[in-house]
């Protein structure tokens, strides 16, 4: 790929190592991109065997919704 998807490989791997993990909004905010953005750059790495993802859970707006009565 490109030069920039191996520097932003490096970044994303490199703070992992640093932190031994961590949550996607901490991770966004590092490299100053947005959740969806961050969890496509994982989701892209994931295979490869870059990253684990571990743990999924719903988006704030939809338990809210879930929650709201009928």
């Amino acid at each position: 790929m490109d030069g920039w998807w191996d520097d932003i490989e490096r970044e994303i791997t490199a703070w992992l190592e640093d932190h031994g993990g961590g949550s996607v909004t901490e991770l966004a905010r590092h490299l100053a991109l947005s959740e969806e953005a961050t969890v496509s750059l994982l989701a892209v790495l994931a295979p490869a065997g870059a990253v684990r993802i571990c743990r999924v859970e719903p988006a704030p707006h939809r338990m809210r919704n879930r929650m709201a009565p009928m």
